[in-house]
């Protein structure tokens, strides 16, 4: 009996713990669960590709979780989890050279995942869409649009095809209000 009332206090006295912390330290405690790194270099290429930092912050945060050696399982890589053979396609256009290790580079990666996200973008002139593009590839996105079964594109963000693309602009979305309430003025 003096066995399981010790065990009891072992097994509940660190939830207990945890959710003080939480109640006494909401911002601190979310900061953990959205942790914000590379923040000088998301500043730049935000700035530089006209992008709100916070939407960068989520898409990195829903991709790898900040964490530079991410690998997906399709081979996509780095904090942005950039595919070889766009990440090939993105250095071609900005005129720099490229090796898949590159990808690994945190500053190089949001570099190349931020022209990216911009170009889709302005091929799509909706976030939302380049969104689903970024994570689904553009050429899924252009099909949905072209098969004329939506009114608009909320109706097609409702409809997409691919459970994980509908849920991961949802998401995203969702994580970067979440950014900008946590993070409020860091990117100044």
């Amino acid at each position: 009996m003096r066995l399981s009332k010790i065990a009891l206090i072992v097994i509940t006295l660190p939830f207990i713990v945890l959710l003080w912390y939480q109640w006494s330290f909401t911002e601190k405690f979310d900061q953990v669960v959205y942790p914000l790194e590379y923040k000088a270099d998301i500043a730049t290429a935000s700035k530089k590709y006209s992008i709100d930092p916070y939407l960068i912050s989520a898409i990195i945060y829903e991709e790898s979780k900040f964490n530079a050696s991410s690998r997906s399982r399709v081979g996509a890589a780095g904090l942005m989890q950039i595919m070889p053979d766009t990440g090939r396609w993105i250095a071609e256009k900005q005129g720099r050279r490229f090796r898949v290790d590159y990808l690994y580079d945190p500053k190089v990666n949001i570099d190349m995942g931020c022209w990216y996200f911009d170009f889709l973008r302005e091929k799509y002139d909706d976030e939302r869409l380049a969104l689903a593009a970024y994570n689904s590839g553009y050429n899924n996105v252009d099909r949905w649009l072209n098969n004329g079964l939506h009114n608009n594109i909320d109706d097609m963000l409702e409809t997409i095809p691919f459970k994980e693309t509908r849920l991961y602009v949802k998401k995203v979305i969702k994580t970067r209000q979440r950014y900008a309430e946590l993070y409020v003025g860091e990117f100044k």
